[in-house]
């Protein structure tokens, strides 16, 4: 399909970049291939797996001076981890007001907005926009069915971005109902496999601060999530509850001119109503480190150490298998990633990594049922692909 539509579209891609400085149009293909030795990832991958595909078009308006509107539809299709086809990615409505000579900036932005949360996720869509072909999963969870319910929700933001010569400050809050219903949602929230029933309750609350200096060169960051949800079960079998979650992540940056050093660290604080069978409280361990290195401008290089602990303080995953029966490698996954990018023409890029696994804590039971019966491999590999191409 990639290779149909590639063909198609004219040699000069520039033609396709449709804007006339108030308004444009982008878009971007992504066809990838992923290969485990054990386990799946993204379909049945130990046969070879070519379902992984993204797609999308955006475009935005700029109404009044200080007036923008913007919408993305995509289409994605990653095997078990996600199923949703075409659909709305964000819609939103932003006004800034510019003071003090635009050293101070105040705006609001409205609809489907993005989400605010870490280094990469308001920037994930696209493969030109992540570091790897697969994100650090130990953060932002694709593999879990949660890309979703993390891109996007539908409320309100506010935001302020002050700047003094070197230095910028950028503070970010946001109200919003989640997406939280749809994808591995339910499950990664109540704990449940395969949950059926519906969650609600308040808003989600999101706060994240950046501060750069050097237009980007440094970059220290703070997000928190807060959500209070309610589960109404449709099940007979499993009674409904309350789920409370708490997710601060701190995050930071050095980008020299061959070399950028980046590092996440974070935790899932999780309170559950003793009404769910599951685990009451479990606070989670997340985070990695990762080293890029520019070889020339068009090729890279990125090394990556990526540790996802369900449970942080029962980090070897014992004590909950104990608990629920099932092998402690489900309880966490440590991921070392070497990947590499070819930007091989000016609208073509060709990225490939290669993650050696220890556990299995962020499989989704889609893709790999045996995992509730307590299969599933503790060591595995992972060799992902993806040719995408950008108007």
């Amino acid at each position: 399909m990639f290779a149909a539509l590639t063909l198609l579209l004219p040699f000069n891609a520039s033609a396709l970049e449709w804007h006339n400085g108030d308004w444009q149009m982008h878009g971007f293909l992504g066809q990838g291939f992923t290969y485990t030795d054990h386990n799946q990832v993204f379909g049945t991958s130990r046969d070879g797996s070519l379902d992984f595909r993204e797609m999308g078009v955006n475009a935005s308006a700029k109404l009044l001076p200080n007036l923008l509107v913007s919408a993305q539809g995509i289409y994605r299709d990653t095997g078990g981890s996600d199923t949703l086809g075409t659909r709305l990615d964000f819609a939103q409505v932003d006004y800034s007001a510019p003071l003090f000579d635009s050293a101070l900036v105040l705006g609001v932005r409205g609809g489907r907005v993005k989400v605010p949360f870490g280094l990469y996720n308001d920037t994930r869509d696209v493969l030109w926009t992540r570091p790897t072909v697969l994100l650090p999963q130990s953060i932002y969870f694709d593999t879990l069915a949660l890309r979703q319910a993390m891109i996007s929700a539908d409320g309100g933001l506010l935001y302020g971005r002050y700047t003094y010569g070197e230095h910028r400050l950028n503070l970010e809050f946001m109200v919003a109902q989640p997406q939280d219903n749809t994808g591995g949602g339910p499950a990664f929230l109540t704990n449940i496999p395969n949950a059926q029933g519906e969650l609600g309750g308040r808003p989600m609350f999101i706060g994240r601060a950046l501060y750069e200096w050097m237009g980007g060169r440094g970059r220290l960051m703070f997000s928190v999530v807060d959500l209070d949800r309610d589960f109404h079960s449709s099940s007979p079998t499993t009674p409904s509850g309350n789920i409370k979650v708490m997710y601060p992540l701190f995050s930071g940056q050095y980008n020299a001119e061959r070399w950028s050093l980046t590092a996440e660290y974070g935790w899932i604080d999780s309170q559950r109503s003793n009404t769910l069978p599951t685990l009451t409280k479990n606070p989670s361990e997340n985070f990695y480190v990762q080293g890029e290195y520019r070889i020339t401008s068009d090729i890279s290089g990125v090394l990556r150490y990526d540790v996802f602990h369900l449970d942080r303080d029962d980090r070897d995953g014992k004590a909950l298998s104990q608990l629920t029966g099932l092998p402690s490698h489900r309880f966490y996954a440590r991921d070392l990633t070497v990947g590499a990018r070819w930007k091989f023409a000016r609208n073509f890029l060709l990225a490939a990594d290669y993650h050696y696994i220890n556990g299995t804590a962020w499989l989704n039971d889609k893709d790999n049922p045996d995992l509730m019966n307590g299969g599933g491999t503790s060591d595995w590999s992972l060799f992902t692909m993806m040719l995408s191409f950008r108007f």
